[in-house]
């Protein structure tokens, strides 16, 4: 586990909840780990960008550090409100809201297998 991308869970998990969307950290980070391929990705080291968000003319979004990505996290998670995320009571339900939000398109089951991977081994 990398502390502080952990750190930086916690900070989206916090605004998210200031905006009445309850998740775990822990899925978040999982969520990040899985994008950013470990952390070691181009998109996240030349754009500070974990979750592979696009900016509404298409191309990626770019922030200035990682926590400015990390509250505006918090925040996206309130776009997917209407989707089942404000509603969230489990790793599947999270990973149901970001798929029915069209977050991502990959097969349901394969994404969420592999947060859970990440969420019962790595020790937080």
């Amino acid at each position: 586990m990398n502390p502080y991308f952990y750190e930086l869970a916690k900070i989206s998990a916090n605004k998210a909840a200031e905006n009445g969307i309850i998740v775990d950290p822990k899925w978040i980070y999982a969520q990040w780990h899985v994008e950013t391929g470990g952390f070691t990705s181009n998109l996240q080291a030349t754009h500070h960008n974990l979750g592979g968000i696009y900016s509404s003319s298409g191309s990626w979004m770019y922030f200035n550090d990682f926590p400015e990505f990390a509250d505006y996290f918090g925040r996206y998670l309130t776009y997917y409100s209407e989707d089942g995320m404000a509603h969230t009571s489990s790793l599947y339900d999270y990973v149901a809201a970001l798929h029915t939000g069209g977050y991502f398109s990959a097969d349901i089951s394969t994404y969420y297998n592999a947060l859970l991977s990440i969420v019962n081994t790595i020790p937080f």
